[in-house]
This record gives C-alpha cells, sequence and structure tokens, in this order.
C-alpha cells in the first residue's frame, strides 16, 4: 500500500470559515482559507524571466513541477513522479544532492472576489518554511530572507495594499537550510534527504477580515482536582486595529449555551488583549463539566468556543477554537521521579515516539489511522520529538481520540554532528551516557541562536495552546536549555499558556533554575530479553519515567520487507541492503537482533520463517517492557516506546511499519497496556493483577494454569479478585521450570463475576533462561551472556485448527468476526490472521484486528474481530489468511 496520493487530500475542515457580508454599509468578507492547490514549483537554475514575468497572470509555468502545499520540495518531486520510488531498495541514495543547494520557486494564484483595501484587511499567514523565503504578491515584495527565515517561526504578512480584486499572483522563493541552522530532522532514525527538508512544509492561509481583526484565541480551564463538580474559565483573544484611525467594536463569544460579550475602543494600530474572567461573567465557572480524559480513563470530552467581532452592527472577523477542560499537574516523588496527574489522578505515561513522513508530506487519512492504532494499542500518550504536523490534524486526532502529547524540542539541534558540524568526541567517550556525553559536546548557542530558539518556542506555543492533548512542553530532548534560555521559556508559557507545565529535558538534568529534570534516558535502544524490564535497577529497567526506550528493531511481515528490498537482497538478511533500511549510527545493522532470534528460536532457513519467527520474537520483546512499567507503579511513573511508528519502510523502532502492517510488537503492547490486565514477571516468576482504571473490581477471578510442552497442564491455580481502582497486586509465585531446555506455556485469564473473559495473556517460557552480562556496558544496551532456549517450539505437534469467518458492513466500514477453534489435545501456538483482498491480493491496511498472534489451549476456542475502511477493499472480497507455529495447514476463509 502506498500513501503519496493522500498528499492530495486536505480536509475541507480546515476551511474554518467562509462568509460574505450583504450590505453596501460594510462591503467586508470574512474569510480564512489554506492556499493548498494549484501550486507549481522549479529549480531558480531553471528559470530565466524574472519577478514581473512570473508574476503575471499569462505566464504559463509548462516546465514547472504540479505540487500542493504543504510539501518539501523533494516531496512534490516524488509525488509528480520526477524520482522513481525513493523508499525501495537504495534509490534516495541515487537522488542527487545539487539540485536542492541552490533555491526553488514556488508560484501560485488565488482569486478575490469584490476586494476592498480601503475596507478590509488581507493576511497570509505563514505557518512554516525551511529555511529562509522570499514574498511577492502581484510583482510586489512584500517579505525578504534577511527578515524571513527559520523553521519554527510563524510570520503574519499584511498584503493589503498588494492584493487585487480578481486573481493574485503569489510567488515564494525558498532558500534551503545551511550548516547550523535550525530545522527539523530525523537523526539516527532515518536518512537524512538530500533537499533537508525545503519547502514550505506547513500551511500558507490568508485570512480576510475588516480593519480589526480576531487573533489567537485562547481557554484557559481550571478545576479543583478535589472537586470535579466545578471548573472555571477565562477566555482571551488579541484584537488589531489595522487602520490609522480609532476604532470601536463588540466581541462576542458563545460556549454552547454560554455567550459573552464586550465593547472594546482601539486607538490606530493598536493590539490589545480582551479577556472573559469569572470575576466578571458568572456563567464562566461550570457546573459538572465535561470533562477531557486521557485514553482509558474516561471520554476525551470537547468543547467549542466561537467568537465573533462587530463593528457597526456589521459581522467583521470570527474564529473558533476547541479545548477541553482538565487540569493537568506534575511532581517528583520521594525518588526524584517526575509524575504526572490528570484531574487529579496519576496516570501511568504508556507512549510511543511519533515521527512525521520522512518528505513531511500531509497525509491526513494516514494520520488519522495511525492516531486510531496508538488508542487500539491501549496506549495513552506520544511524545512528538520535536513540533511535528503540517498543520492542526495531528494534535486535533490527539484530543478526539485522548492521547497524551509530549511536545518538545529534538536533539537534532543538541549534538553537533546533527547541524553540519565535526563531533570530536574522544576515545572511550562514545559509550557515556546520553546526559553526560552531551554535557560535553554539546551546540554552544550564540545569543542571536537563543533568541532564535526563544522565538521558535513562542510561536508553537502560541499556535498549539488550546490542544488539551499536550500536557508539557519540554525544553530538551538530549539536553537541558541553558539558565537564559530556559527563563525566556519559562516567561513565555508565564504569558501565553499557563496551564501546563514546562518539562527542562527528557533527559537527567539539573536546573538551576526549574531544578531536577525528574526524567531518565538510559536506553535501551537495541533488543534485549524480558527479563532485563524486571531486572535491571540502574538502566532502562521499570523504574522512574523512561522518556526513550525500547527493545530495538521490530522486523516486519513478509509482504512488508518485499516492498523495500529487491528480490536479490532479500536473502540472506544480514546485508547491505537491510542495513540501508536499519537505523543509523549505532543502529545501522540488525546483528544483535538476528544475534538473538537466531539463538532463542533458531536460524531461519527462508524469508518467510524469520518473519514469522520475527513476530514472536517483536511480541516477547515489546510486552514484558510495557508489563514491567505497568504492575510497577507507582515507582515507575511513565515509559515511551522508542518508537511507535517510521518516517520510511525500515526494520528499526516501530510498532506496525510504514505501510501502517502491525507487527508483533503492535500487539504485545494492545496486551500489555490493556487497562485490566493479568500479568507475568519474569525476573521474580510472579503474577500480577494490575487494575489502571478509574473503578474498583469485586468479584472478579483469576485463572491460571501452566502447561509443558507436551500441553499437560502443571500447575493450575484460581483466585478471587477484589481490587480497587488503580492498584497493582501480586497473585502469586510460579513454580520452577523443571527440565533441560524445556518450553512451557503460561495462560492467564481474568473473569468477571458472571464469568465472561474481560482479559487474558498468554507467554511461552523456557527453562533454560535468557541472562544478560551486567560486566559490560554499551549506552545502547545491554548485552546477553544466555539466549532463552525455545527450540523446541520447532517440535511441538501440528493442530488441525479449525475456523470460520462472519462479514458484517457497519456504514463506510467492514467487520470480520472470525472464530478459531482447536479440537486437539495439543496446543495451537501463535497463529498469526492476516485480511487480505481476495485470496491472492494484498493485505487490507490499515487493518483493526480485537487481538492476533494467538494461542489456544487445547479445546479452546475463540472469536477475533478485524475492521477495515470499506474503501480500502477495491471492493474485493475479504478473505482472512491463517497460519501459525504449529498449525498443520495454513486456512483461507
Amino acid at each position: 500500500m502506498h500513501f503519496i496520493p493522500f498528499t492530495r487530500f486536505f480536509p475541507l475542515v480546515i476551511v474554518l470559515l467562509s462568509l460574505l457580508i450583504t450590505g453596501c454599509s460594510t462591503g467586508v468578507q470574512v474569510e480564512e482559507r489554506p492556499l493548498t492547490d494549484n501550486w507549481t514549483l522549479i529549480s531558480s537554475k531553471e528559470v530565466q524571466a524574472d519577478v514581473q514575468a512570473l508574476s503575471s497572470e499569462s505566464f504559463t509555468p509548462d516546465n514547472w513541477v504540479k505540487a500542493s502545499v504543504p510539501t518539501t520540495v523533494l516531496g512534490a518531486l516524488v509525488d509528480a513522479g520526477v524520482y522513481k520510488d525513493p523508499f525501495f531498495g537504495k534509490n534516495l541514495e541515487t537522488i542527487p544532492r545539487q539540485p536542492f543547494e541552490n533555491a526553488w520557486w514556488f508560484r501560485t494564484s488565488f482569486e478575490l472576489d469584490g476586494f476592498s483595501s480601503e475596507k478590509e484587511q488581507l493576511r497570509l499567514l505563514v505557518d512554516g518554511i525551511n529555511y529562509r523565503a522570499d514574498f511577492w504578491l502581484n510583482g510586489k515584495q512584500i517579505a525578504s530572507q534577511d527578515t524571513l527565515f527559520g523553521a519554527f517561526r510563524q510570520f503574519e504578512l499584511d498584503i493589503t495594499e498588494a492584493a487585487r480584486a480578481g486573481t493574485n499572483v503569489l510567488l515564494v522563493q525558498v532558500h534551503p537550510p545551511k550548516v547550523r541552522d535550525f530545522y527539523m530532522g530525523f537523526v539516527d532514525w532515518a536518512p537524512t534527504p538530500p533537499d533537508h527538508y525545503m519547502g514550505i512544509y506547513r500551511e500558507i492561509r490568508l485570512k480576510r477580515t475588516g480593519k480589526v481583526s480576531i487573533d489567537a484565541p485562547f481557554v484557559h480551564p481550571d478545576l479543583d482536582p478535589k472537586n470535579l463538580a466545578e471548573a472555571t474559565l477565562k477566555v482571551s483573544t488579541e484584537l488589531t486595529n489595522h487602520s490609522n484611525s480609532p476604532r470601536k467594536v463588540v466581541v462576542t463569544g458563545t460556549i454552547e449555551d454560554i455567550k459573552l460579550e464586550k465593547e472594546i475602543s482601539l486607538a490606530p494600530r493598536q493590539t490589545t488583549i480582551v479577556q472573559f474572567t469569572p470575576d466578571e461573567f458568572e456563567q464562566l465557572r461550570i457546573k459538572n463539566p465535561r470533562l477531557w480524559w486521557p485514553n482509558g480513563l474516561g471520554s476525551p470530552e470537547l468543547y467549542t468556543l466561537k467568537l465573533e467581532l462587530e463593528e457597526e452592527g456589521s459581522l467583521i472577523d470570527q474564529q473558533q477554537t476547541r479545548f477541553g477542560i482538565r487540569k493537568v499537574e506534575t511532581y517528583l516523588n520521594d525518588k526524584g521521579v517526575r509524575g504526572y496527574k490528570v484531574n487529579g489522578r496519576e496516570v501511568l505515561i504508556k507512549s510511543g515516539g511519533w515521527v512525521d513522513d520522512l518528505f513531511l508530506r500531509y497525509m491526513p487519512v494516514k494520520d488519522a489511522a495511525q492516531i486510531r492504532y496508538v488508542k487500539e494499542m491501549n496506549l495513552n500518550s506520544l511524545r512528538f520529538e520535536g513540533f511535528w504536523g503540517n498543520n492542526h490534524h495531528i494534535y486535533d486526532l490527539c484530543d478526539e481520540n485522548g492521547i497524551l502529547l509530549m511536545v518538545g524540542w529534538s536533539c537534532q539541534w543538541e549534538w553537533p554532528d546533527y547541524l553540519g558540524l565535526e563531533l570530536n568526541m574522544k576515545e572511550g567517550d562514545e559509550n557515556l551516557p546520553i546526559n553526560e556525553g552531551v554535557d560535553l559536546y554539546a551546540v554552544k548557542l550564540t545569543p542571536d541562536e537563543e533568541t532564535l530558539l526563544s522565538d521558535y518556542f513562542r510561536d508553537q506555543v502560541r499556535w498549539l495552546r488550546n490542544h488539551p492533548s499536550i500536557f508539557t512542553w519540554a525544553g530538551g530532548s538530549d539536553a537541558m536549555p541553558k539558565a537564559g534560555l530556559e527563563k525566556r521559556y519559562l516567561q513565555t508559557l508565564a504569558q501565553y499558556d499557563p496551564t501546563r507545565p514546562f518539562l527542562l529535558s527528557a533527559g537527567d538534568f539539573k536546573s538551576d533554575v526549574t531544578g531536577p529534570s525528574g526524567m531518565k534516558m538510559n536506553g535501551p535502544y537495541e533488543y534485549v530479553p524480558p527479563v532485563y524490564w524486571y531486572e535491571d535497577q540502574k538502566l532502562g529497567g521499570a523504574f522512574g519515567f523512561n522518556s526513550e526506550t525500547g527493545p530495538g528493531p521490530q522486523v516486519p511481515p513478509a509482504a512488508s520487507i518485499r516492498k523495500m528490498i529487491p528480490d536479490a537482497d532479500l536473502w540472506p538478511p544480514d546485508n547491505t541492503m537491510w542495513n540501508f533500511h536499519s537505523g543509523r549510527k549505532d543502529f545501522n545493522t540488525l546483528g544483535v537482533y538476528l544475534t538473538a532470534l537466531n539463538n532463542k528460536y533458531g536460524k531461519p532457513q527462508n524469508l518467510e520463517e524469520l518473519a514469522l519467527k520475527a513476530q514472536v520474537m517483536n511480541y516477547e520483546a515489546i510486552r514484558p517492557m510495557f508489563e514491567a512499567f505497568v504492575i510497577n507503579r507507582p515507582t515507575a511513573t511513565g515509559v515511551v516506546q522508542w518508537m511507535l511508528n517510521s518516517p520510511w519502510p525500515e526494520f528499526y523502532w516501530q510498532l506496525y511499519d510504514y505501510y501502517l502492517m502491525p507487527t508483533g510488537a503492535y500487539y504485545g503492547t494492545k496486551k500489555a497496556a490493556q487497562p485490566l490486565s493479568l500479568i507475568y514477571d519474569y525476573h521474580h516468576h510472579t503474577v500480577h493483577l494490575s487494575n489502571d482504571t478509574r473503578q474498583p473490581i469485586r468479584d472478579y477471578r483469576a485463572e491460571v494454569v501452566l502447561l509443558d510442552q507436551q500441553s499437560k497442564v502443571v500447575y493450575r491455580k484460581e483466585a478471587s479478585i477484589q481490587a480497587a481502582a488503580d492498584q497493582v497486586q501480586e497473585l502469586l509465585k510460579l513454580p520452577a521450570l523443571a527440565g533441560n531446555r524445556q518450553v512451557y506455556f503460561l495462560d492467564l485469564k481474568l473473569k468477571d463475576a458472571a464469568g465472561r473473559v474481560v482479559a487474558d495473556n498468554f507467554y511461552w517460557l523456557a527453562s533454560r533462561p535468557d541472562q544478560l552480562d551486567w560486566n559490560k556496558y554499551f549506552w545502547y544496551y545491554t548485552p546477553q551472556k544466555q539466549y532463552a532456549d525455545f527450540s523446541a517450539l520447532s517440535t511441538l505437534p501440528q493442530v488441525p485448527v479449525q475456523a470460520e469467518k462472519k462479514v458484517i458492513r457497519h456504514g463506510d466500514e467492514s467487520e470480520v468476526a472470525v472464530t478459531l477453534k482447536n479440537p486437539s489435545a495439543h496446543l495451537a501456538f501463535f497463529i498469526e490472521l492476516e485480511l487480505a483482498q481476495g485470496a491472492d491480493g494484498p493485505a487490507v491496511l490499515p487493518v483493526y484486528w480485537s487481538d492476533n498472534y494467538v494461542s489456544l489451549l487445547p479445546g479452546e476456542s475463540k472469536t477475533l474481530t478485524v475492521r477495515c475502511s470499506a474503501k480500502n477493499t477495491e471492493q474485493k472480497e475479504l478473505v482472512v489468511r491463517i497460519k501459525g507455529y504449529n498449525l498443520q495447514r495454513s486456512i483461507t476463509l
């Protein structure tokens, strides 16, 4: 499946309003629209004509490339077919860098019906350019690269005098970033495209109003966490008089049945902040508010604020924004660990690291699928290491789905080599912990650079502050801002957003201004076995708030591998082509991962065997990371899987791949993060109950069954369960696993008072366990000295699993219910189900399974459901393909 066409799908909802006010008294049209389509672009080296000729309505850009905005230059060229699929093989490496070393022209035109510069104000709102730009409208320069620069600055350009009624031609000359410019990047997660993300990567919007405008509306909710039945709202907005005469206007606000109104007088060219507070407007004291809760704890309720501005009884501007009523608090516990509360409830942050597409293309349909994946995996958070997103869309999706966001700066600017500078690290220092290494080698900012970053932060906070999903602003990733810059960040928050706390850094640092970060960033980033997360007490184990960590690569299923690796390089896997689609620097090979897989599960003989065994190991590796943090709360307060997704097709750091194919890690995460769960501790060999909900449970039962590799029950235990909300209980300790190189299976089921299974979990355990070599240390992982022996899985008796399906249509979605039955006396291990377009067709993606990679006890049946968009089936029959570790035969339903 390929997502480049999604760059054409700008949702109409982005057009906030387009309203012609009738009547000869004003002649004002109130409008805000993104300039999305009808763009063309070309290298400045290929243009002979001057600005005046390019600005002519009659100019025909015959050899220019058609594009839509937002886009980077390379993203537009790839979409237009100028370069063949850069994500296949090493095609990306063959794209030359020279064409992107000079400026590129972007050109579009737009219509203005009945525009009057005497009565109306017209502005271009520029949300994101990388890196510098010159703007011309109708041949008149309206902005210069001398002042319009900086990837995370936002600009407002007054084009009232340059615009005209009818057709207008906009020219933008974008200049590429240079060494030490501060822009976005993917550090060691992915290769850097040759254009270095040059382009108009966020929206350019046209805002048309009267001579007074509304900007930057903000809703500041507050509540007492001890009394959630009441809340207060403060509403503010900026009013600007763009004219040379005094103005008197009326601003009104509406929040459902709440009405607000003020009359404001403005001097010529004055900007003022208008506030509506509960002291003035009693209706801003809300009784029984609908609260915004994170995923798993309640509904993420949203409200809408609508503002209108009138002059002499006529509408001259209007704005609206959504917001949520919730209270975010942070704390340091008695061990100096940072934690977070939402509405007074401590929240274990179960998170993943988000990245945009490698070419920063706007893919709203794909983004919606990814946030649905996040919600269905039972995660409640994402970390944006960087201010990602082409517009508000990704933030809106997180608001709607209850996904908390840690938003802040990336390590892209903290290490010299990512700014194009030399990193002269002393021999031996390459193994320093991140916080020590960056202290020694971090980029030292000039005063001008500090001002630039401070301006960046102000613009991003002001732009995003109404999103309830954002729970903290991070001032650094691998480093912390120096005191002067940190104080400027804090001043920004005091002025623009006092509703959420500042986080010094995602790493372990201490500031003279705000004290310790309370975070840790000790990895691992490479494969470690399940026991690591329970046994480790000094690095990345399940204590504290681990802001980025994980068991390294997640190799996807075979169909995805074939989409990115040429046939000649598919086997054997440890080759330069596979390495090219791995990470960078210390992560440019799958060596550690494949060594573990070969030792634990046996060396695969072909791609299909490797892909299936990889899903087993992906599942086994990721689940205990989340589960260990779940059962160790409140000692553990947060964990961020590094990473959630990938910016291009690769083997590293992903719970689902670039094509939206879930890996075994996806389903392992989904199982681990479920609100109610029974969990096995690999180090202490104990079974725990976790109730990570806001409700107590009563009269539940836990059923624990341990089977040997012949499917004989060797241990069975049942326990009655009563548990308060947000509680973890140790239930029992398992007996030692007997035998040499034996495999055991642990089945855990939690049943409610009516006997219904509300949560289950299934483990495969080895009598020869994984052992870590704690005497060896690498900054990104701890090596093993012994591997668990699961070779006996290959000798399990073959099982004749039975299956049937039922297809149901739910509006725009199709649902397939698949019932699996194991009629035999032996376990059916690790069954993979794939929804496909016809018997031999491609997989349906994205796809939403209730569960997958399941195992069936002797005589057991399970019904799984899967949903997909009906549009993604191309009107072909929905087929389910089933295979497993020890099925007698594959099944096609």
